[in-house]
């Protein structure tokens, strides 16, 4: 390195390093990997003074930089990218709970304990709810009842045996080892729930958009209509699938004028008869809460040849055939007493009302001539894992033989299999009816409370670029254009008034359509409900003071 050639090497080297170029670090000085220890003692002094941030073990990252380093150098930069742009994603810190050691983690530690819950999709409560625990907890054992000949074994070894015991995992996919009765029962009885002729289980929802729209057999004049706004697994089993790019086409969210206008074109250009499109839609949209309008969008599919798949993730619990009228947003009832409580709820009431299977329910859909197949995910309001795609037999078999998702992954265990179940029984019963009228007593009032104070804000600065999304879902969202400022009101209801809510930003969202999401549910109080809408109203009017940046400056 004291050569005038080195030296030129090292001058390069530095450079590279200003530049936070590793790889033309590596390709500048190839005589490192020869003499790694005379490497890791020269250039860090040079390193530190340049750039503090590739202050790393030298030594360990070129011994291997044949190997790893250009494709670690290409992970960093592309997170550097995100970091510049404010747009990098990270596990949030948890809150450790009182009883729990490193250990041993308590299960229930997704949010912090003291926080108000504004934010997951637990819109019913059941995934919290110690009677629905006790429901699932009791089933699962009479599937597996204990051998009262038999002792429990003193200790867990290899060698220990016991003789039909509850099985922790299915063992393998569905056509290997991890079929059984169970699942076969659970398919008949959620294709009876969702009025169609099969179901098949999935252990997702995102496996299931993935496996349906990379599996579906394209020919060349195919084509695919989704909506702008569609779930990225959509777009992923999209992507993943046999189908070229140039057929698949977007159209306006919830737009049905604007579908007509591509499907159209679609078959105006197509030059096959035989050709075959699918419109490409969720009931309930996740970001901005709005519900598809699927009668409209299903005739117009059926008068021009397509099919439709509809996405019942956030309908699923939410909506049914009992309160159809929470689809709109201008009606006003008094569906609660004023005592809204539901903690002495009990989940063992025997009467159905059958209400809670989703927006194609409340709008008697589920047979209609244009429907491919629905997905009702699980791990919303069901309050537990999985997936359902409800549709004919034909393409019920067709996934099990091209699905590959499902073909080549692991079973459902036989407990999510009962959660799936009860849960299931708990909505489509009378708690599931009771605390879906809490749920929109607190859309209705939240809406409310905010569309005044915005209204408000609008008359004191007429500039003002915030906005209350038009949404009769649970999921409501007021747009805060810009990472910075979206983060900077999240942080401040969250470390003041200990409310549980979360910024949605780029690139999840349009830039300039950052929002805050929020999230109401039964287990939601009507002061903690007041208290929410309160303060956002007030961090929103401190956002717009000209000469105070209170809350952007706390990040």
């Amino acid at each position: 390195l004291t050569s005038p050639s080195s030296n030129k090497s090292l001058t390069s080297a530095i450079f590279a390093i200003c530049n936070g170029s590793l790889s033309s670090l590596v390709r500048r000085l190839p005589c490192i990997t020869s003499s790694p220890d005379r490497w890791a003692t020269s250039v860090p002094r040079y390193a530190s003074v340049f750039s503090s941030y590739h202050r790393v073990s030298y030594r360990s990252r070129f011994i291997h930089h044949h190997h790893l380093a250009p494709m670690e150098d290409r992970l960093q930069e592309h997170l550097d990218r995100r970091r510049r742009e404010g747009t990098l994603r990270t596990l949030l810190p948890l809150q450790k709970p009182h009883h729990s050691t490193d250990d041993e983690p308590s299960p229930s530690s997704s949010s912090p304990s003291s926080t108000i819950d504004f934010a997951s999709n637990d819109y019913l409560g059941l995934a919290r709810c110690r009677d629905q625990h006790e429901l699932v907890e009791s089933a699962y054992s009479q599937l597996f009842p204990p051998d009262e000949n038999r002792s429990a074994p003193s200790s867990l070894s290899s060698t220990s045996v016991i003789q039909q015991p509850p099985m922790l995992g299915a063992s393998g996919s569905r056509l290997l080892s991890g079929d059984s009765h169970l699942a076969r029962s659970l398919e008949a009885k959620l294709a009876r729930v969702h009025n169609r002729p099969t179901a098949l289980l999935f252990n997702s929802g995102y496996d299931a958009n993935l496996s349906i729209l990379s599996s579906l057999p394209y020919t060349e004049d195919d084509a695919i209509v989704m909506d702008e706004l569609i779930h990225n697994s959509l777009v992923m089993g999209v992507r993943m699938g046999r189908l070229n790019r140039k057929r698949v086409f977007l159209f306006r969210h919830n737009d049905v004028k604007d579908l007509k206008r591509v499907l159209e074109e679609v078959a105006s250009a197509s030059s096959s008869p035989s050709s075959s499109t699918l419109v490409v839609v969720e009931s309930v949209y996740s970001m901005d809460g709005d519900i598809a309008p699927l009668k409209e969008i299903m005739d117009l599919a059926q008068s021009m040849g397509a099919g439709v798949m509809v996405d019942e993730a956030h309908g699923l619990g939410i909506y049914g055939h009992t309160n159809a009228h929470d689809l709109t947003m201008n009606i006003k009832i008094n569906v609660l007493p004023e005592d809204n409580r539901i903690d002495g709820d009990k989940i063992t009431d025997n009467h159905k009302t059958k209400g809670g299977t989703g927006v194609l329910a409340a709008l008697n859909l589920e047979r209609h001539p244009a429907l491919l197949c629905s997905i009702h995910t699980f791990g919303k309001a069901a309050g537990c894992h999985g997936a359902v795609v409800a549709g004919n037999s034909t393409m019920i078999s067709y996934l099990v033989n091209y699905a590959r998702p499902f073909v080549y992954s692991t079973a459902l265990p036989p407990h999510s299999l009962i959660s799936i179940r009860q849960a299931y029984e708990s909505m489509m019963g009378p708690v599931g009816e009771r605390r879906r009228r809490v749920v929109f007593r607190w859309v209705r009032s939240f809406r409310e409370e905010i569309s005044d104070g915005i209204a408000a804000l609008k008359e004191e600065f007429p500039g003002m670029d915030f906005e209350l999304l038009p949404s009769p879902s649970p999921i409501q969202a007021v747009v805060v254009p810009g990472n910075e400022r979206c983060i900077s009101v999240c942080q401040h209801l969250k470390n003041v008034g200990k409310f549980d809510v979360y910024p949605i930003r780029t690139p999840t969202v349009a830039k300039g359509k950052e929002r805050i999401r929020i999230i109401l549910h039964s287990h939601n109080e009507k002061e903690d409900v007041h208290a929410l809408t309160k303060m956002l109203l007030q961090s929103l009017r401190q956002l717009m003071m000209p000469c105070d940046r209170k809350l952007i400056s706390k990040l």
